[in-house]
């Protein structure tokens, strides 16, 4: 490992680890958050008193906060930890991001070879965070999607009963649990606060970007705008809505083979390469100490990019 590798691992690693600790806890969040309410008329002024609007903390650093601010990649994770409904900042998750590269380069360039393959591990190590992040949107995504139908049946009863759509809206805030039940107080709360009823759904629609969401906002807002008969409309769309559930399962099982199939083939290789050199220590340093060896490595991991992104497009069916 070359002295300008290990400055800049040890300088990654320190200045990711830095903003981490300083970071408050919960507990000081926690308690800052009640000494502001009990003090709140000395803290802040007659603008902020008046304002309803929700401030949103990229970090608790002010200049790290202004920096995020004006990042487009920074607005994108800010979007991704509210879809995930996590309680991570911006800034926790760029810093914890650098440790993880940090510390993957500085095992790469130790155990691997040093230059741009040592730096491969610590990228991908450094990915953990994000698709961490993905994984819990994915996860919730589906959740939402399965307690969907149920909200709409309870929406059409609801107005068959001779209560408005706002109320029926609330009324599935109260009675579905989240994260369903959640995003619709959401958008309740921002009826109530005077946001008009399309901008709310809107909103709704951009918090979960998921098809069977849209379907169901497309037709209240058709609805809204052209009339008929909305209980009508929303009983075919709750019919309509299990049907591609239906289909989704069905789709699942005939592509799991597929999915089980991909995995292997992108985790076989690891396996092999670990019990080999378990076995028989030092067994394939050739391909990190030799240019030809390492060539064809960059090359490997290239094709097993290319072959992942063929499998998951195979695999992944749109509905």
């Amino acid at each position: 490992m070359s002295i300008i590798t290990l400055f800049f691992i040890v300088m990654l690693v320190a200045f990711a680890t830095m903003f981490y600790v300083t970071e408050p806890s919960k507990d000081d969040k926690r308690i800052n958050a009640r000494l502001v309410a009990l003090n709140r008329s000395e803290l802040f002024n007659e603008e902020d008193e008046n304002s309803i609007v929700r401030q949103v903390t990229f970090s608790r650093i002010a200049a790290i906060d202004r920096f995020l601010r004006r990042n487009r990649f920074a607005l994108y994770l800010q979007k991704l930890l509210v879809q995930a409904d996590v309680t991570w900042t911006v800034g926790r998750v760029v810093f914890t991001t650098l440790l993880c590269i940090g510390f993957g380069a500085l095992l790469g360039n130790w155990w691997i070879a040093s230059g741009l393959l040592g730096w491969l591990s610590g990228l991908v190590l450094g990915s953990l965070p994000v698709l961490v992040l993905l994984k819990k949107r994915a996860r919730r995504f589906r959740l939402f999607t399965a307690l969907l139908p149920q909200a709409v049946d309870l929406m059409s009863r609801c107005l068959r009963s001779g209560q408005a759509l706002p109320s029926a809206i609330e009324v599935v805030a109260v009675e579905i649990p989240a994260p369903l039940g959640t995003e619709f107080q959401y958008a309740s709360d921002e009826q109530n606060y005077g946001l008009p009823f399309r901008e709310s759904m809107l909103n709704l629609v951009m918090r979960i970007p998921v098809p069977d969401l849209q379907f169901l906002v497309t037709a209240m807002l058709l609805q809204k705008e052209t009339g008929g008969n909305l209980v009508e409309i929303l009983e075919k769309t709750s019919q309509l809505l299990r049907e591609r559930q239906k289909v989704n399962g069905q789709l699942k099982v005939r592509t799991a083979q597929g999915r089980f199939t991909g995995w292997i083939l992108c985790l076989l290789p690891f396996a092999i390469f670990i019990g080999m050199n378990l076995i028989s220590p030092g067994y394939g340093q050739i391909l990190f100490d030799d240019p030809s060896g390492q060539r064809w490595v960059e090359i490997a991991a290239v094709l097993m990019v290319v072959g992942i992104v063929l499998i998951r497009r195979l695999v992944n069916v749109k509905v």
